[in-house]
């Protein structure tokens, strides 16, 4: 009972719990001692106590994760009422209830990235109604399901290290299965896959890409709408796949999975998923490079930033359109996005507030084509400065969040390193390619399912070993007689269980002075 109002009185609003739950927790040894002395027993069983009846059972979050991938690599689509539907649509259609419903009842922290998150996405939907007002249904509706609901699923779907674990391997499979597709495809330039969607069922699937053969290989773009899309796949599972796994699957297997992963991401023949993988290896060499002072990363930030000065003034133009149009497997492509860069900055220059919407953009007139190989160019000419604002900030405060804590085991701080890179990797691969469909739904999804390791980490297995190591605070009986005290020192009581004396008259604050 004593405990039952303790709990109660502690409101940390992390879920229900039972009295069957209480009643079990008020029954181990150490809670007496953790509720008298206000130790960190007691918090940790308050905690455990206070979260087992929160959000979905752990069962239920793993199933959804994998669904989720799944559905993202069924490429095939129809239309209801005009509206083009594919199986992660529904998917995320039929979470997106339950999604907002648990994110709205509190089952995790709201935090700065969240809001700013939040109003991006309400940002780029007043900027299509203002210029776009006929589109305005349809994108808020997409933009609700793809951006928003994924993220939603990366917050409340992956609360804990094994829930990450969990939906790291499951996208490394994805990229590992993808690979003999892949290496077919790049051979006999035939997305299998699609052309058979395509030739023997009644929907509609990606159409395929007539790219000129580069390196020798045609650019296999798997069940993705785009090479680059499929690349990206690999770039996002890598480093996770063989930094964030190690201690949870053997050496060979994240070696061996990781030379696929690797494999099918160059088959894509993408500069841009080619060159964020390079990027997060150098960056990961760096910061272990940085690994021994305090603040590594300060270290890695700022001889980066050096680096890039250097480049800067030593080259004619900028340092990353000199080091992608060098790194490029294409060089026409290269300048063609140096010329989308020139004229699209010059479009935010017109309209920076609510952006150009989807409306024509001006350009030389053989540029025929209006897509925007820059995500974050493309943002701040369709939504704005303010929408660019918005979500770069939402990803950094969420980098600085995550890597200012320092809570966790080393498991947790290689998930938090291999998290970290994938995300820089990304946003920087993001700069020579549009993100769009289900590449940017497993991007929300893998941003949302960094945020549990911002603030306490409830890692049971961690729990557990420190347990395991901690020394009993309970007396230990020994057949063999106390030592004899000397001169000076205190007298110990000597308790046994046949003497009818409790453990709490025994002093247990110091090693020294539990009964042998």
């Amino acid at each position: 009972a004593a405990a039952h109002e303790t709990l109660s009185s502690a409101k940390l609003g992390l879920g229900a719990v039972g009295r069957g739950d209480v009643e079990a927790i008020a029954q181990t040894p150490d809670w007496a001692h953790g509720a008298r002395t206000g130790g960190p027993i007691m918090k940790q069983t308050l905690t455990r106590a206070t979260t087992i009846k929160s959000g979905l059972a752990e069962g239920t979050r793993r199933k959804l994760a994998r669904l989720i991938v799944v559905a993202l690599l069924i490429p095939l689509s129809f239309e209801v009422a005009g509206f083009r539907l594919t199986p992660s649509l529904l998917v995320m259609m039929a979470l997106f209830p339950l999604l907002t419903a648990q994110y709205f009842k509190k089952v995790v922290v709201w935090r700065l990235p969240d809001l700013l998150f939040l109003l991006f996405i309400l940002w780029q939907g007043l900027t299509i109604f203002i210029n776009n007002p006929d589109r305005v249904v349809a994108f808020t509706g997409q933009q609700a399901l793809l951006t928003l609901a994924g993220f939603l699923a990366g917050r409340l779907l992956v609360i804990n290290k094994q829930d990450f674990y969990n939906l790291i391997v499951f996208v490394g499979l994805a990229s590992i299965i993808s690979m003999p597709f892949a290496l077919y495809e790049s051979v006999f330039d035939d997305p299998i896959i699609l052309r058979l969607i395509a030739d023997y069922t009644p929907f509609d699937t990606f159409s395929q890409n007539n790219y000129e053969p580069r390196l020798g290989l045609y650019r296999a773009q798997f069940v993705f709408t785009h090479p680059i899309h499929f690349g990206l796949l690999g770039a996002l599972a890598l480093v996770p796949f063989f930094y964030g796994l190690k201690g949870y699957l053997s050496a060979g297997a994240r070696f061996s999975g990781s030379m696929l992963i690797g494999a099918a991401c160059f088959l894509s023949v993408s500069s841009g998923a080619v060159l964020s993988v390079i990027f997060q290896l150098v960056m990961f060499v760096w910061y272990k490079t940085f690994s021994r002072l305090q603040r590594p990363w300060r270290a890695v930030l700022i001889s980066g930033g050096l680096v890039y000065a250097v480049l800067e003034v030593a080259s004619t133009k900028s340092a990353f359109v000199a080091i992608s149009s060098r790194l490029a497997f294409n060089s026409s492509t290269a300048y063609y996005r140096t010329l989308i860069w020139e004229y699209g900055t010059q479009q935010v220059r017109r309209t920076p507030i609510f952006g150009n919407g989807y409306n024509y953009w001006e350009r030389p007139f053989w540029m025929l084509s209006s897509s925007v190989d820059n995500h974050w160019l493309f943002l701040a000419m369709v939504h704005g400065i303010p929408a660019l604002l918005l979500f770069a900030g939402s990803i950094i405060y969420a980098l600085l969040m995550v890597n200012r804590n320092n809570d966790g085991g080393p498991a947790v701080q290689r998930l938090r390193l291999a998290w970290t890179l994938t995300l820089i990797g990304f946003t920087m691969s993001a700069s020579t390619v549009a993100i769009w469909g289900e590449i940017q739904l497993l991007f929300m999804l893998i941003f949302g399912a960094g945020f549990w390791m911002i603030g306490p980490i409830q890692d049971p297995s961690a729990q557990d070993e420190a347990e395991e190591t901690a020394p009993s605070r309970a007396p230990q009986y020994t057949r063999f007689a106390a030592k004899t005290r000397t001169v000076g020192q205190p007298a110990l009581r000597q308790t046994t269980q046949g003497a009818g004396a409790s453990h709490h008259d025994v002093s247990v604050n110091h090693p020294s002075r539990r009964p042998q």
